[in-house]
């Protein structure tokens, strides 16, 4: 197993580290923070231009055809600039589960559109207690006229308010046990609320209730009750990705930190030189290159097709852990500056810790570990 980058990956992280720079300065990212959409067309566009929102579209689409790991390399520098916006949602979570369940028409009539930016789409998955995964869905999907009506309550739906397209998964009842089935729900429908959370992360989260929405038999993505299986796999994608932009927000926090370390002066030396201090910032590096090395192998086992889904529980429960500990170090070093919202600190060590409950939270990926090595799981 080789984790070094490629000369490609090299370029691509170099390329993407200089127009992130240059396009998503920390300013930027806090202006989002209160703006109501969360972005900038001006960015999205550029975006789009940079060929990131197909990175892993096959060229017939529009796209560019990447590798999964190019993604990974990708989505640390996105997680390095804090960028704003809907990119995780439409390229990843929406975009995954297109790849992977959508018919090739459906692929004709929606992937282009998403790689030039012109659709946003977003995956609506989570329930009030169900935070991830497909199991104990309360939405359910009932046929009718031909179609199908979908009624339920989904949480946490990342950009519902901007997104032409949620991909809704709900329970198919009188099918099979535990069957579940995806649907194309444009969120213009009759029937469709969406309601912001208020989020300390202060990140564009909705919930989205379903009242008797109608969906017609073109709608549906795959077989019908038979979403599981290639959901599974666009899920455990989208949690190794989720490790990546954690992985590069912990990254800038180790930057951060140290060189705040070098320059703050207190009893006439650099705090960097006390001995405490110095633990700190090891142990902060050491959990974050321990969880980006977890992401890549995980990552790397995806896109050579070999079982991986004890590596990818593994990579998110330790990530999630790892960058929770980061950002509680980053936060000693600095201090009652890093506490501020004046200072850039908190832009890192929020998504850091706020990332670490979704996609996936511990508690989750433990459970499923369980289940993985041959334990049961506590009633």
């Amino acid at each position: 197993m080789d984790l070094n980058l490629s000369e490609s990956q090299t370029i691509l992280r170099q390329s993407a580290r200089e127009f992130l720079a240059a396009e998503c300065p920390p300013s930027l990212v806090r202006s989002m923070e209160d703006d109501p959409r969360g972005y900038t067309d001006e960015l999205w566009r550029r975006i789009a231009q940079m060929g990131w929102l197909g990175i892993l579209v096959p060229e017939e689409y529009g796209g560019y055809e990447g590798t999964f790991l190019d993604l990974l390399v990708l989505l640390q520098e996105t997680g390095r600039a804090a960028l704003p916006g809907p990119f995780f949602s439409t390229a990843v979570l929406a975009g995954f589960a297109l790849l992977e369940g959508a018919s090739a028409q459906q692929k004709r009539s929606l992937l282009p559109r998403l790689c030039s930016g012109e659709l946003l789409a977003s995956l609506a998955l989570g329930e009030p207690g169900v935070d991830f995964g497909l199991d104990h869905l309360t939405t359910s999907a009932v046929e009718h006229d031909g179609g199908y009506a979908i009624t339920g309550t989904k949480t946490f739906v990342p950009d519902a308010h901007v997104a032409e397209l949620l991909l809704c998964v709900a329970s198919r009842p009188g099918g099979a046990t535990n069957a579940v089935s995806a649907f194309l729900v444009q969120t213009s429908s009759p029937g469709i609320s969406v309601t912001p959370l208020q989020t300390n992360l202060r990140d564009k989260q909705f919930e989205v209730v379903f009242a008797d929405v109608r969906a017609q038999a073109g709608d549906l993505l795959g077989t019908d009750g038979g979403a599981r299986p290639w959901l599974e796999r666009s899920l455990e994608r989208a949690m190794v990705a989720k490790c990546a932009e954690m992985v590069g927000a912990g990254q800038k926090v180790l930057e951060m930190t140290v060189e705040y370390a070098k320059v703050r002066v207190q009893f006439g030396k650099p705090i960097g030189t006390l001995q405490a201090l110095q633990h700190h910032c090891a142990n902060l590096a050491t959990s974050i290159e321990t969880a980006e090395l977890m992401t890549y192998r995980a990552g790397w086992l995806i896109e050579q097709g070999l079982p991986c889904r004890k590596d990818v529980l593994r990579a998110k429960a330790w990530t999630n852990e790892a960058c929770k500990r980061a950002a509680a170090l980053g936060h000693q070093v600095h201090g009652g500056m890093g506490f501020t919202r004046e200072y850039d600190l908190y832009l890192y060590t929020g998504r850091m810790t706020a990332y670490a409950l979704s996609v996936g939270a511990t508690g989750w990926c433990l459970d499923h570990l369980a289940d993985e090595i041959g334990l049961a799981r506590p009633e």
